[in-house]
């Protein structure tokens, strides 16, 4: 079987997913699939995604919600293979080369409706541990395998999700983008920063973390919140 397959049925499109299959290259995978689909799928923008027995955490679709709207796609809901529709059938897919995405569409939680976010720009994989001393700037969306050391700092635009410890600088929403969000496994940055807004570690200690968290603007406030 395919690592990523289309299926349709009467709830709409499935996006079946390999659930051994490291999740870094899934969601390389994932991209490339949907830019190849892209006009077989035409106007059908929301997708359902199968995970088969695989549990994905919250911090993973997350991940694979701004992965999609950076493709202009929307993620309809999460399921396993226990909730899979019986009246699926494969569908086969033409792939065409040379496909660009565009981001657009909402994010919101999967398990609390916190708000609705808006990504702006493009999405761009990082998959590596960014060390100390280094910096990265994006227009758009970061989305880092890995840890963030202290002494490192990432820039953009849109949203910053790590899929590790985030320990150094991070800003999301570079250009007073207030609607963009930071997430990370552990979260304990020397500095927060989304928009204008700065959080701080208090001096000589770290923000308390462990358990994965997600950093937001709401009525002016930037709030940090567990991920459960």
């Amino acid at each position: 079987m395919e690592s990523v397959v289309f299926k349709g049925s009467r709830r709409g499109i499935s996006m079946v997913i390999d659930s051994e299959l490291n999740f870094e290259d899934l969601c390389m995978l994932i991209k490339q699939k949907l830019l190849q689909a892209k006009d077989f799928l035409g106007d059908r923008k929301k997708l359902i995604i199968n995970s088969n027995e695989r549990l994905l955490s919250e911090g993973e679709q997350l991940a694979l919600k701004i992965l999609l709207l950076s493709l202009d796609y929307e993620v309809e809901e999460f399921i396993s293979t226990a909730e899979k529709a019986q009246d699926e059938e494969p569908i086969e897919i033409k792939l065409p080369e040379g496909l660009e995405g565009r981001l657009g569409g909402n994010l919101s939680s999967q398990k609390e409706k916190l708000e609705t976010y808006y990504a702006d720009g493009s999405t761009l994989i990082i998959r590596k541990n960014i060390r100390s001393g280094q910096s990265i700037d994006f227009d758009g969306t970061l989305i880092i395998f890995g840890d963030v050391n202290a002494g490192a700092e990432i820039r953009a635009t849109g949203h910053i999700l790590v899929m590790g410890t985030m320990r150094g600088l991070a800003h999301a929403g570079f250009g007073n983008n207030e609607e963009a969000v930071v997430y990370a496994n552990r979260l304990l940055p020397v500095q927060l920063r989304i928009a204008d807004l700065i959080a701080r570690a208090p001096d000589n200690e770290e923000m308390e973390s462990d358990k994965p968290e997600i950093a937001r603007i709401s009525d002016g406030n930037l709030l940090i919140e567990g991920v459960f």
